[in-house]
């Protein structure tokens, strides 16, 4: 029978007893003293109260399960060491912190069933030859060393099944430099990311890695990314991933990652090796391809600095497109001109402009043809003339239009502010065309009433009323009325003795 410790008592273990058939901890405090060893043969679970104080070696050959809530292993200097003849799991409903966890003696595989913490106070993991199985959990490595991880042949899986998502292993490395190498593998064959920071960021920053295959469709596509827009045949079989958090300024570094000669070869991908570079999710679009590749060791490596993010790896003769490196919108006198441009395009039919008054609700106001496909830098400009008769301050954004895939892509929102001083009078209406509302917008020099009257396409009166202005922008919102039809209409009013008109379209 397993041993079962009373709730409150006090286990004080100095020697080196074997516990067999496993160790069941209610609600006791067991303590480990310094340089003692506890073996358990089989499973070791903590529960309710129940707290092991380990400054010693706490071994075990079956699984860890931690249903306390509380910490179990708090405070901890000690070890904890994995070394069964089968698979053993590290899970429970709480999550543990150990000090030291060594799983260098374990056959394996070792699988988490939940998060954990692993290097309080300076402690290591410990791979050896064993492999971990993240199984869609985090491992949280809290010792900010490059030593702090150490391993023979072991690796870390962050793959798991598409449904319960990638693991992941997030290092606390503060604001220390050096050569982090995570070993991750796809079970059987390495596939490790490193990481080579010459400048360190903040104490308290910490950076995620994961990594996992796809189909030859490069699907399921990883969180936050939204398409990947390009031809899948030119881009390898595997996403990467590498984000700061807690980083006021992230540490400077290069990223280095493994893949597999599979993921790039195998058909229907027709990718020249020598040809793969990395491309990043910014967002908003894949940027252009950058880095070197290492096809003898079957790695990438990036060429920008402070970059992180989700990556790719495709022919840098095919990449994923529209790489919007930048866009700029800005008033010039009553216009806005908007300037962008794109370091390589794939099948880009072009750029509709939208603008917005509130932000939120955009229209057409032209369109900009791309390119095509492309790997050579392009500029592009665009003036909306008059703009600033909609109002003092306005939001641009860019719809790019994929010709291949029929897919739109959105830049970022831009505002533009045309000042008060800087409009004229004048009288405009958004949106337009409309189905039914609209706002009718009316900039006056001073306070004063107007006739707004709108007239049909045969030049007769729809409608017509006064509004009272005041001096600067003046907002009216109304709609049609259900009995009028569609077509064309003309709003007309004389603001600051200036005769104004605006075409207006019901669709």
């Amino acid at each position: 029978m397993k041993h079962s410790l009373p709730l409150g008592s006090l286990f004080l273990l100095t020697a080196l007893p074997s516990l067999g058939q496993g160790l069941s901890n209610q609600g006791a405090v067991i303590s480990i003293q310094s340089g003692a060893q506890v073996s358990v043969v089989g499973d070791v679970t903590v529960s309710g109260t129940g707290t092991v104080d380990n400054a010693g070696t706490l071994s075990l050959t079956g699984n860890w399960t931690n249903n306390t809530s509380g910490g179990v292993l708090t405070p901890a200097t000690g070890t904890v060491k994995l070394n069964g003849t089968a698979t053993q799991q590290i899970g429970g409903s709480a999550a543990t912190t150990f000090h030291t966890l060594d799983v260098s003696e374990a056959a394996g595989p070792v699988q988490l069933g939940s998060d954990i913490s692993v290097g309080n106070s300076s402690g290591l993991l410990t791979l050896g030859a064993t492999q971990v199985q993240l199984n869609s959990k985090v491992l949280t490595l809290n010792n900010g060393a490059a030593s702090a991880l150490t391993r023979t042949t072991g690796t870390l899986v962050s793959e798991s099944a598409a449904s319960a998502g990638y693991g992941r292993l997030v290092w606390v490395i503060g604001s220390n430099t050096g050569t982090y190498t995570v070993p991750m593998s796809s079970g059987s064959t390495g596939v490790p990311m490193v990481v080579n920071i010459t400048a360190g960021g903040n104490s308290t920053g910490s950076l995620s890695f994961a990594t996992y295959p796809t189909g030859p469709d490069n699907l399921p596509l990883p969180t936050g990314v939204s398409s990947l827009r390009g031809n899948p045949n030119y881009a390898i079989d595997r996403y990467w991933i590498v984000q700061p958090n807690n980083y006021t300024l992230a540490p400077t570094s290069t990223l280095t990652f493994g893949y597999l000669t599979s993921e790039f070869s195998t058909a229907p991908n027709t990718i020249t090796e020598s040809r793969l570079r990395l491309q990043r999710w910014n967002g908003l679009t894949w940027e252009s391809p950058q880095g070197t590749v290492d096809a003898t060791n079957n790695t990438l490596t990036t060429d920008l600095q402070n970059t992180y993010g989700v990556f790719v790896g495709s022919d840098q003769n095919n990449p994923l497109p529209v790489e919007l490196r930048e866009f700029t919108a800005q008033a010039r006198n009553a216009d806005a001109l908007l300037s962008w441009a794109t370091a390589s395009e794939l099948n880009n039919e072009g750029f509709f402009v939208e603008v917005s008054v509130d932000s939120k609700t955009f229209q057409r106001v032209g369109f900009v043809a791309g390119k095509g496909t492309t790997s050579t830098a392009q500029q592009y400009r665009f003036t909306d003339l008059g703009a600033a008769g909609r109002g003092t301050l306005q939001y641009y954004r860019l719809r790019q239009h994929d010709t291949a895939g029929g897919t739109d892509t959105y830049s970022p929102v831009r505002a533009v502010s045309f000042g008060q001083a800087k409009l004229a009078s004048s009288l405009s209406a958004f949106p337009n065309p409309t189905d039914r509302a609209y706002t009718v917008h009316l900039t006056a020099a001073k306070a004063q009433t107007v006739q707004l009257t709108m007239y049909d396409a045969l030049g007769r009166v729809v409608s017509q009323r006064p509004v009272t202005l005041q001096a600067g922008e003046n907002q009216l919102p109304t709609t049609f009325d259900a009995s009028q039809p569609v077509g064309v209409y003309l709003l007309t009013a004389i603001i600051d003795g200036q005769v104004l008109r605006a075409r207006l379209v019901r669709e």
